[in-house]
């Protein structure tokens, strides 16, 4: 069987990954490098941090940081918008949360296994610190996480220069430039061609079609996904902590590595390649990070459905794996499995995850 995956970020990285492991001949398409619009991330593997985007509460949330400066709102796709107001509020059913964990257990150790396997992309499972700026806000993510679906487990710690922090121990993280070079050294024998695909027409040779290709994914299918910009800079210096961080009331995430600190911010709602609003990270994470100098700044854009839940189905020969949001990576490994099975024909739909294309 012949598959094509478009897109080589890490969701199409992933699928190429389990397809090689059935012994499928696949051939890889994209555009610039390989995971060059995903390797900004944090690195963060942290799939029970889920945000809900269709509720009234995450709409004030996003208002609140734009009004604060941390998020910019642009664009939006015109379809992710009418399925966002029309689905405002509604809770999707039981076997959606319960796909949803059994992704997170699986991509959780599937990063675990590779890393004892060889431990070249940093892998570090202690935990993750949400710090919050101030009392009030503290006590409202204690009452989320008390509520959350996930039932994860977490403890509230107190944190120096902050009103205190929630603490998930299970969470893990790694360095994504590292990982983007592991994983491309374990798909040997996927074939890899550096092209824009502007039509599938151009891959009918192809059995099996896969879609990997983020926010781009609706020149080819009409999706509701619209894109969420980040930032991600790796630079030389000393963090005040040795954990991962992420700063909730300024979006930002810092992760010191063996040989750098990445930070990350962003949830732009923008399509354009401008990165002005980078800088402003830097500055948010000095208060935790003493920065000596810049490797690199990276941009990606964050393909987010109109509730947060990825979209992951078939239609025809061609399979879709997108929408994960801020929790690409954290998904990925999970996302990648599914893609697999899909354009292998093991599983012909996901349920709630394929709610946008088995009605197509």
């Amino acid at each position: 069987m012949k598959v094509a995956i478009v897109g080589g970020g890490i969701i199409g990285l992933f699928t190429a990954y389990f397809l090689q492991k059935e012994g499928t001949d696949v051939t890889l398409y994209e555009k610039a490098e390989l995971g060059s619009y995903s390797i900004h991330a944090a690195g963060l593997i942290e799939p029970y941090r889920f945000d809900k985007i269709n509720s009234t509460e995450m709409i004030v949330k996003m208002l609140k940081y734009t009004i604060r400066g941390d998020t910019y709102i642009k664009s939006a796709n015109k379809l992710w918008l009418t399925e966002l107001i029309k689905e405002l509020n509604k809770n999707p059913p039981k076997e959606a949360w319960n796909t949803l964990k059994e992704m997170a257990e699986f991509s959780l150790s599937q990063y675990k296994e590779m890393s004892e396997e060889k431990n070249d992309f940093d892998y570090f499972n202690d935990g993750l610190y949400e710090a919050y700026n101030d009392e009030k806000s503290l006590e409202k993510g204690i009452e989320e996480e008390k509520k959350s679906p996930f039932s994860v487990r977490f403890e509230v710690k107190e944190l120096q220069g902050f009103a205190g922090a929630i603490y998930f121990p299970e969470l893990s993280r790694i360095s994504t430039e590292k990982f983007i070079k592991r994983i491309s050294s374990e798909i040997s024998k996927v074939k890899v061609i550096n092209k824009e695909i502007a039509s599938l027409d151009e891959l009918n040779d192809f059995d099996s079609i896969v879609l990997a290709s983020g926010i781009w994914t609706t020149k080819f299918i009409n999706i509701p996904l619209t894109a969420f910009k980040g930032y991600g800079y790796r630079v030389n210096g000393n963090s005040k902590f040795k954990n991962a961080i992420v700063i909730v009331d300024d979006g930002v995430a810092i992760s010191p590595l063996s040989d750098h600190i990445k930070i990350t911010g962003g949830f732009d709602a923008d399509f354009s390649f401008d990165s002005s609003r980078a800088e402003l990270f830097l500055k948010k994470a000095s208060k935790i990070v003493d920065i000596n100098y810049i490797y690199e700044m990276d941009m990606g854009f964050r393909p987010c459905s109109p509730d947060g839940f990825p979209i992951l189905g078939k239609k025809g020969k061609v399979t879709i794996a997108t929408g994960a949001c801020r929790l690409g990576w954290s998904y990925a490994p999970a996302m990648g499995k599914y893609a697999a099975d899909l354009a292998l024909d093991k599983i012909k739909s996901l349920g709630y995850m394929s709610r946008f294309i088995d009605n197509i």
